[in-house]
């Protein structure tokens, strides 16, 4: 039998002890607590599956609207984006900042504006640019990728913040019960050795 199976035969037999066992009841109220925690994180998991497969139906509803409403254009910089600059750690470098740049609109429309030029892109680079339905830029919509991130993470954290919960709760139950027990071990300790003195 390896480690982890004796943890969880020790643990059995503490919230359900057989006859002869030396569990306090303060062991066993630990063991139980530990036992419900288990099983209210196991009681969790399709609640959090139910949320994450809520999140994926909405951002995909959500993407299918951006990739109705955005479209891609190519943006004409009408000045030098941000200088090229070197993270001194990793070598590689930032992001881009805002340049002047102009664009042609689906229906021949000409526009001007603002756009996230990469470093080290010049005057009279091009570069696909998502716009809105009224030809303003905006960010890029969701990928397909995204969308599924996004749903697994909050699925999975949902779960881990009440399989965090619980735990704190079984930690500061057990450390109360630790100090409930040092007490009790040295109440009786003294008891033991004012009858000593006394005998």
């Amino acid at each position: 039998m390896d480690t982890s199976s004796n943890r969880i035969a020790r643990m059995w037999h503490t919230v359900l002890p057989r006859r002869g066992s030396v569990a306090r009841p303060s062991d066993r109220v630990q063991g139980a607590l530990l036992a419900v925690a288990v099983m209210l994180a196991l009681a969790v998991l399709p609640f959090a599956a139910s949320f994450g497969s809520e999140t994926y139906v909405r951002q995909q509803q959500q993407s299918a609207e951006q990739l109705r409403t955005r479209t891609q254009v190519v943006a004409t910089l009408l000045a030098d984006g941000p200088a090229l600059k070197a993270n001194t750690r990793s070598g590689v470098a930032g992001s881009g900042e805002p340049a002047d740049a102009t664009w042609t609109l689906a229906d021949g429309t000409s526009r001007a504006g603002k756009v996230v030029a990469d470093q080290g892109a010049v005057k009279g680079d091009r570069l696909p640019v998502w716009v809105d339905g009224n030809g303003n830029p905006s960010r890029p919509p969701l990928t397909g990728a995204a969308v599924v991130i996004e749903a697994v993470v909050s699925a999975l954290g949902l779960w881990l913040g009440a399989a965090g919960l619980l735990a704190l709760a079984c930690y500061l139950t057990a450390r109360t019960l630790d100090r409930f027990r040092l007490a009790r071990w040295q109440q009786e300790w003294f008891q033991e050795q004012d009858r000593k003195t006394h005998s």
